[in-house]
């Protein structure tokens, strides 16, 4: 399990992942050490005069390694470091299939063996640099593009290029996208997969002296004590010549409340019935043509159970090349219906976009009889304190707007791995303007995590309802006094996530994610109490998974149990209809085989109650 710390710096924290609590982070000043290779067969052929969007203008596969030049902070680059070769390498993928899906040979980034010292991890960063330059004049929008395998844990893996001989580099592409590989989530790559950039902006000062590189970036955070890493190899680098219209979508966005306490409002995943309202879609785009994209708008649509419940589009704009802008629909939706809703991005125009690869983005989000929050259900990380509060009282949430006057009878708190035995409780505050800070509210009774929590959902009770009222910002909060318990968290947001401190200080996440914990809009003092009381179930696990997972689920009273599995877009693509079971626990086995890659929802219907939980296919 990926664990986070917040590290703070006036009234913002950020996030780091270390193995221990420490006060910094340790930056080197890495001595250039470079390696030589053996040489073999250059391939870098050239493409003439007439060339076509997708053209190879240049290209390399590693075969001759003279032609590469690595350097970084090692004295053992085959340790810690690039190197050049024809089977993988490196603590993590030292084993069969030995190749990274590509013939001959590609290029190899490692970094240590966390469980071989004294081999601890280097500080980066380390380079991969192509000795010659590459005369791109002319070349319209040009893209550079490779094959990779590997994994990252939370290190920069990146490809830079430079026109002033190498003095300085210009990062043109990332993997930070890629959600990294945890116990909580995150998969190894493709092998290979295609990575593709566009580096005309960067190139814009001297497009006829053009280098290129690889880079890992990370840092250690004091002796002994290192971020772990996985490994890159990378194939088949090269530059193709860009499409003359290329709308590639760069995120998208479900937001409630815009313009109230946010000015771009807050995305809720997991809409309680009684807090269904508007709902604003909106996405990023960039123009990675050559040519102005000009009535390019965006349209967002929405389906449940396969049909079109919505369809909204933005205002036309027209979009200069290498130009980045956000668009929204003009008009909201308010959905009518429990269940998942799947939502489609896609930008168009008044030209074709001849490069489809990168047009679209589909996410969802669930409307639940009475779950309130804001994670995608997507756990990948926990964060259990911040640097320099170790072994001190610690508490994490979200801020939320209420749409409509109700209650919160508990909350919902997803916790990682490793937290059995951990006292932790749950507290819900509210926006006071006369103190310009959150006021304390109340909060659920101390709790003991068990055995069969660990690494799941604890579900914790308020002994009265709390009273809410439309247009109020609350915080809901998973706390713990000392013990460092690990919190769930899920998906990158923007705004609206707190945590304090011993000294009840209330500090910001910078580069925030979602908090797993979610309100419950129901009174629990109630029948509804008993009914809840009949069954629990389970988070899937492992969760990401390829082959088998298994979910556990207890009823405490006889019940008619159906499970239902369904894809991203609603569609039902397996059931289990278990009858009437007895009183008692039950596993369920799945088999991944079963499915496609991707996003799921299992619901289980027990008698007349549904829970719906969510799980990843990672193959």
């Amino acid at each position: 399990m990926k664990k986070t710390y917040l590290l703070f710096s006036g009234l913002l924290l950020t996030t780091g992942i270390v193995n221990a609590q420490t006060n910094g982070v340790k930056s080197a000043d890495a001595a250039q050490i470079t390696t030589s290779f053996n040489k073999s067969v250059k391939n870098r052929p050239g493409i003439g005069g007439d060339r076509a969007a997708d053209d190879i203008i240049w290209e390399d596969g590693f075969e001759d390694a003279a032609l590469w030049t690595a350097a970084g902070p090692s004295g053992d680059y085959s340790i810690s470091g690039w190197t050049i070769g024809t089977e993988t390498n490196g603590w993590y993928f030292g084993g069969a299939p030995s190749d990274m899906g590509t013939t001959g040979s590609f290029a190899r980034f490692v970094n240590g063996d966390p469980g071989a010292a004294p081999f601890p991890i280097e500080d980066g960063p380390f380079t991969m640099m192509y000795n010659e330059t590459i005369d791109l004049s002319g070349v319209p929008a040009p893209h550079i593009e490779f094959e990779q395998y590997g994994a990252r844990f939370i290190t920069v893996q990146a490809v830079e290029v430079s026109t002033d001989g190498g003095m300085s580099w210009t990062v043109v592409g990332t993997n930070d996208d890629i959600a990294p590989l945890t116990n909580a989530g995150g998969s190894v790559y493709g092998q290979p997969e295609t990575r593709r950039f566009n580096i005309t902006a960067a190139i814009a000062a001297d497009p006829s002296n053009v280098m290129v590189r690889l880079s890992w970036d990370g840092a250690m955070n004091g002796p002994d004590m290192n971020y772990i890493e996985y490994a890159w190899f990378v194939d088949n680098i090269r530059i193709v010549e860009g499409h003359n219209l290329d709308s590639d979508i760069q995120a998208s966005y479900i937001r409630s409340g815009v313009g109230d306490w946010f000015e771009t409002g807050l995305e809720y995943y997991l809409i309680a019935e009684s807090q269904l309202t508007g709902i604003d879609f909106a996405a990023e785009t960039i123009n990675q043509g050559a040519s102005t994209f000009t009535g390019l708008h965006l349209e967002a649509t929405v389906t449940k159970s396969g049909a079109t419940v919505f369809s909204g589009t933005s205002d036309d704009i027209d979009l200069a090349s290498t130009a980045q802008d956000s668009l929204g629909t003009t008009t909201q939706f308010t959905p009518t219906e429990l269940g998942i809703h799947s939502v489609n991005y896609v930008f168009v125009g008044d030209g074709a976009d001849t490069y489809a690869d990168n047009d679209e983005l589909n996410d969802y989000f669930l409307v639940t009889d009475y779950v309130y929050g804001r994670d995608n259900g997507g756990q990948t990380t926990d964060i259990t304190n911040f640097a320099g509060n170790g072994g001190f009282p610690f508490a994490i949430g979200n801020g939320m707007q209420i749409f409509a006057d109700g209650v919160i009878g508990g909350l919902d708190i997803v916790i990682g791995d490793g937290n059995t035995g951990k006292l932790m409780y749950g507290s819900v505050m509210r926006w006071n303007d006369a103190l310009g800070d959150f006021e304390y509210v109340d909060q659920t009774s101390d709790h003991i995590i068990t055995a069969a929590e660990d690494g799941g959902t604890v579900r914790l009770f308020f002994e009265d309802p709390i009273i809410v009222s439309e247009g109020e910002l609350i915080l809901v909060l998973a706390g713990h006094y000392g013990e460092d318990v690990g919190f769930g968290g899920a998906q990158d947001v923007t705004d609206g996530v707190w945590g304090f401190d011993a000294a009840n200080t209330r500090f910001g996440l910078a580069d925030a994610f979602a908090i797993m914990v979610r309100a419950l809009m129901i009174d629990f003092t109630s029948v509804n109490e008993t009914i809840e009381a009949n069954f629990t179930v389970g988070q899937n696990m492992p969760n990401p998974f390829a082959d088998n997972t298994i979910i556990n689920y207890e009823l405490n009273e006889a019940a008619a149990v159906t499970i239902e599995f369904m894809d991203v877009t609603g569609k039902v693509v397996k059931t289990i209809n278990n009858g009437t079971q007895q009183a008692g626990a039950y596993t369920v086995a799945v088999d991944g085989n079963d499915f496609a890659e991707g996003v799921y929802f299992y619901t289980f219907t027990i008698g007349t109650q549904k829970v719906t939980k969510r799980m990843v296919i990672a193959k």
